[in-house]
């Protein structure tokens, strides 16, 4: 439990610093720009969306890269060696201090997701209605060319929209995506322990632009090069479904199972290098 406080408090710092907050601006401006065609539609048909907006948000590659590029400059302060840091690891010891920082990016990481969630529906909050389904508006944009006509910049696969109901895709999408950045920001730091910060953030930035190589692999071989590119596991609505009959992503628990290992060896490389390492610190933000 102490271990718990003390990752939330450096948490709250974290979200005190200018780096979070010129990250939810961009954010905030780009779910703008990728809601505002839902908007044009319910305006013109006369009837409004659901808020269940997010899975289909992260259908889309571009939005997946700028939004993990986001992620990339969140974490581009690693190692965290700020010097305010440096009397915390004087007072609570190397080891408690790596937890705390591994504890703090989950929780980032949580925050980003909620975060999302939340202004996607703040954006349509003029024209929403609160049901607990699909709802008309993304059903006849699932099934007709409304999408394109309106010029969506996402997919609402039909296939997601029978395989899942609201609540369960939703809650897919945030657990994933909490899990996706988490593996980025300890991968990270990991690296950076291991190698160094420009290091760190180069191998971050290929992982991210795997999303592309996968998006255009060979269909046949998109499962098998899938399986080795973590951010396009933030697809959900491509979990579990077929293109020209092969599966376009690895099973649900392989995606879950090797994030969470994944996140524990990087968590266990992390506190066996900052117990052997020799700190220096910056007065960076």
């Amino acid at each position: 439990m102490k271990q718990l406080r003390y990752s939330i408090r450096i948490f709250l710092q974290k979200l005190q610093q200018n780096r979070m907050y010129t990250l939810l601006i961009l954010e905030t401006y780009v779910l703008y720009i990728y809601v505002q065609p839902v908007i044009d539609f319910s305006r013109d048909v006369k009837y409004p969306s659901t808020p269940w907006l997010l899975p289909f948000l992260f259908s889309n590659v571009y939005f997946i890269f700028l939004f993990m590029l986001g992620v990339v400059y969140l974490f581009s302060d690693i190692p965290f060696m700020q010097q305010y840091y440096m009397y915390q690891i004087v007072r609570t010891g190397r080891k408690r201090w790596a937890l705390g920082q591994i504890g703090s990016i989950i929780l980032q990481s949580l925050f980003l997701m909620i975060f999302n969630f939340a202004v996607s529906i703040l954006w349509i909050v003029g024209h929403c209605e609160w049901k607990m389904e699909w709802g008309k508006l993304l059903h006849t944009a699932a099934l007709t060319n409304a999408a394109g006509h309106y010029g969506f910049l996402f997919d609402v696969p039909y296939s997601a929209i029978q395989k899942y109901s609201p609540q369960q895709l939703t809650i897919l999408t945030l657990f994933i995506g909490t899990l996706v950045i988490a593996f980025t920001g300890v991968f990270m730091f990991a690296v950076c322990l291991i190698l160094n910060r420009y290091w760190a953030i180069a191998a971050a930035i290929v992982m991210v632009s795997m999303v592309y190589f996968v998006h255009n692999a060979n269909p046949a071989m998109v499962q098998k090069i899938s399986a080795f590119a973590p951010v396009s596991w933030i697809q959900t609505t491509n979990i579990g479904t077929k293109m020209y009959n092969y599966y376009t992503r690895p099973s649900l628990s392989y995606i879950v199972c090797a994030l969470c290992v994944g996140i524990l060896i990087f968590g266990m490389l992390i506190i066996w290098r900052v117990n052997n390492v020799e700190l220096s610190f910056c007065k960076e933000d």
